[in-house]
């Protein structure tokens, strides 16, 4: 169920489907869900370049990663989130760490639906 946002100022040619991909599977990995979609779990991300985002007075190369996830509730398990993403968007965007924002949240399950139902 991960809801992930990835906005950046890079524009969308330097974001290509197969890091998508990556971004998704990596996501799964760091949250040990399946990313297989006939599971009833699933990883929804969402990419937007392009964007007008700045940081520290600077329009250089930034970005923020949101992500919301069922009993993503506690720093014992944001925090190597927070590590395993930097490392994988540094690694694969050339943004530096110190530009590379993110937000986590948890939502209860009965404010999540798929398929006309609430988890």
């Amino acid at each position: 169920m991960p809801f992930v946002k990835l906005v950046t100022n890079l524009p969308d040619h330097k974001l290509s489907e197969e890091f998508h991909l990556a971004l998704s599977a990596k996501i799964a990995k760091e949250l040990n869900k399946p990313e297989d979609v006939s599971l009833s779990q699933h990883v929804s991300i969402t990419l937007e370049c392009g964007r007008r985002l700045s940081r520290q007075r600077s329009f250089a190369p930034v970005c923020e990663l949101h992500v919301a996830s069922l009993a993503l509730d506690t720093r014992d398990k944001t925090q190597p989130l927070a590590r395993a993403m930097t490392d994988f968007l540094h690694q694969h965007t050339g943004i530096p760490s110190n530009r590379i924002l993110m937000s986590f949240s948890s939502p209860l399950p009965h404010m999540v639906g798929l398929d006309g139902h609430v988890i």
